[in-house]
């Protein structure tokens, strides 16, 4: 809630609630070989637009466990390679329409941008595990291992998304970068965190990361109501609270911060009734790359114009 998180000194100084697992590069070091080894299948339909500048695509991808993930994907209609922006939309909603993606053309950038499973967008949603299912995805499937979570399955989408993202024929392996809004910003550190051959990483007003300060601080609510219904109904006296944070810790952006060696651009909007500031500073301070900060004392979590100029500044320079 505005106001009542922490003072702009100690978030500077904040680096999150809840401890990182002894096994989390080793987990997610697994991950990744594993969809690294593993062949891609991955469709393109062409879509006509009257644009010579430009070529359009729908793109599906199946996921591991056969759930079948879209994206948007376009690419300047010039001979040779180009600059790729991977780019995740917030929580709950879709891939940007074909207008707005379309301004990465005009810096000489193709852009591929997923819909996350089960969201707003035409990416399935797969089977979870055990748990409750109400008040949205994200929380699904807290009562199973690790593996059958929605957000690892998230996380896991974002990682192969950044490897379709290599392998376009357009692209420009010199140029590949990696950006977000929300729930995106955190999906964006983690595919620069996992995959260093992205050169830059934005996140605006990022989430999926610290869990245990949302709860603590009361913004259970709006992206992560699921959370407070989980201990609602199936942990009402909080007995199995620190197994079910240790749990969402494998899902948590703060932990692959460190990983990043992109240069990465962070934006948070002190007003921010969704994503706590505190849990943005904490992700921002455990980065150990270059990385810039832009921090906005009246601003919540929304579309920033200002912040949209620094990003395009970000990208082109």
């Amino acid at each position: 809630m505005p106001g009542t998180d922490m003072s702009l000194e100690l978030l500077r100084g904040y680096t999150g609630s809840f401890p990182s697992p002894e096994d989390f590069t080793a987990f997610w070091n697994t991950v990744k070989a594993e969809i690294d080894s593993a062949p891609v299948s991955l469709q393109m339909e062409p879509v006509a637009y009257p644009n010579p500048n430009a070529r359009y695509y729908h793109v599906t991808l199946i996921a591991p466990d056969n759930c079948k993930l879209h994206a948007k994907y376009i690419c300047p209609s010039h001979e040779g390679s180009a600059a790729c922006t991977l780019t995740f939309h917030d929580y709950p909603g879709a891939s940007r329409g074909w207008f707005h993606l379309t301004r990465y053309i005009s810096i000489d950038s193709a852009v591929l941008a997923p819909d996350c499973r089960g969201q707003g967008g035409y990416s399935e949603n797969g089977t979870v595990g055990a748990g409750p299912a109400a008040y949205g995805p994200m929380f699904n499937g807290l009562e199973g291992e690790i593996r059958e979570t929605y957000l690892f399955k998230l996380f896991r989408d974002a990682l192969l998304w950044a490897k379709v993202a290599m392998m376009l024929s357009k692209t420009d392996p010199e140029k590949l970068y990696v950006c977000g809004d929300g729930q995106g910003g955190g999906l964006a550190i983690a595919c620069a965190a996992m995959y260093p051959e992205f050169k830059k990483c934005a996140a605006h007003y990022p989430m999926l990361c610290d869990y245990k300060r949302v709860w603590d601080k009361d913004f259970d609510q709006n992206a992560y109501a699921g959370l407070r219904f989980f201990f609602r109904w199936h942990d009402p006296l909080h007995q199995r609270e620190a197994e079910i944070f240790r749990k969402l810790s494998y899902m948590d952006a703060i932990n692959f911060a460190p990983m990043v060696k992109a240069k990465v651009l962070v934006s948070t909007g002190l007003q921010d009734v969704v994503s706590p500031p505190s849990a943005q500073f904490a992700l921002y301070n455990k980065l150990e790359t270059e990385k810039q900060h832009m921090i906005y004392p009246k601003h919540g979590h929304e579309l920033n114009n200002f912040f949209e100029n620094e990003l395009l500044k970000f990208l082109i320079v």
